[in-house]
């Protein structure tokens, strides 16, 4: 048998180790997927992050997505996070 897919593995620990990255990493950065929570609670599996440039100012947004609405999800004066709806409008067509 072929022991090549050893040295793949050792070889991913290592880069791993290398670079930082560990499995708690991974599972660290997800969102848990339950039905039952607290009442008043988010439930997770109902949750998306995702960034996106809606200002088109060249930097990412944080958006939050939540039973299908979005929400910017950005942090106060105090660096505190908030969550508030927002809406985008079409840009306004002057004539000269």
């Amino acid at each position: 048998m072929d022991e090549s897919w050893w040295y793949g593995i050792i070889a991913g620990f290592c880069f791993g180790a290398a670079t930082g990255i560990t499995f708690d990493n991974y599972t660290q950065n997800k969102i848990p997927t339950t039905g039952k929570v607290q009442q008043g609670y988010v439930v997770p599996s109902r949750l998306e992050i995702k960034v996106q440039d809606l200002d088109r100012n060249g930097q990412n947004e944080v958006i939050m997505k939540y039973d299908g609405k979005n929400y910017l999800f950005t942090l106060d004066e105090q660096g505190k996070p908030r969550v508030q709806l927002y809406e985008i409008k079409s840009a306004e067509v002057v004539p000269k």
